[in-house]
């Protein structure tokens, strides 16, 4: 089972590459690596949600085998992830056999904050540090601010530049993480259950948006433990690319 994973905002694969040893014996973690980052530092960011969707579903196609995979997409990630599936079920794709999609509200819930891609460095930065997105050490040191001030702009933009086009939901399972001390209410994320026509469960863990990242293994104990029985689950193939 390879589980293919997207990062959040400002980040590269390298989060999750611990996390081979956290699934295994029973999975096998594929970070894809987005545009403009890591070993695809020279390439262009992504100018829309509908140019990432794609490059990320090429990715995950190259790497697919025949055999049952599942995709975990953390906050912008996810995101990403919503639009891969869609595009997975029009072009009549092979579905994953399990779907975590962790840190986002469902994609039809409008955003409420200001957008902050286009702010001055300083308030930009500011703005950053408050969300817990990155460390101080980043933007105080001029060299890590080169790197990654770019790459949270552009990651930023696609978030806040996305607009949901309602079409039918997807006719498979979804799981939706999230940390307790999550902003995201209850309802944003069970509005999750809005998208799909199959069950849409609901997890809450310790801790806050980064819930994953605080030491506790409780998020890999449960994808080890999904991943286990996902190939057991019903691969759904929706005939004529609906």
């Amino acid at each position: 089972m390879k589980l293919f994973c997207l990062p959040y905002a400002g980040a590269s694969a390298a989060i999750y590459m611990k996390w081979n040893k956290a699934i295994a014996p029973g999975a096998a973690c594929f970070p894809l690596e987005l545009a403009g980052r890591g070993v695809r530092s020279g390439d262009p960011f992504y100018r829309g949600m509908e140019e990432a969707a794609e490059d990320v579903l090429e990715r995950l196609m190259r790497h697919y085998d025949g055999t049952p995979y599942a995709v975990f997409g953390h906050s912008m990630g996810g995101m990403i992830l919503y639009e891969v599936c869609r595009l997975l079920r029009e072009r009549n794709l092979p579905p994953p056999a399990a779907l975590f999609f962790s840190g986002r509200p469902a994609p039809d819930v409008s955003r409420t904050e200001e957008p902050i891609h286009l702010l001055p460095d300083d308030e930009f930065a500011e703005r950053i540090l408050e969300m817990g997105a990155t460390s101080a050490e980043v933007f105080s040191s001029k060299p890590l601010m080169d790197v990654f001030m770019p790459i949270l702009r552009a990651d930023f933009r696609l978030v806040e530049t996305y607009r949901y086009e309602e079409k039918e939901p997807l006719p498979w399972r979804l799981t939706i993480l999230a940390g307790r001390d999550e902003k995201w209410t209850d309802e944003e994320l069970e509005g999750w259950s809005r998208h799909t026509t199959a069950e849409c469960r609901f997890v809450r863990m310790q801790g806050g948006h980064f819930y994953w990242q605080n030491g506790s293994d409780d998020l890999q104990v449960f994808l080890q433990n999904e991943l286990s029985a996902a190939p057991r689950i019903e691969m759904n193939f929706v005939k004529g690319g609906r």
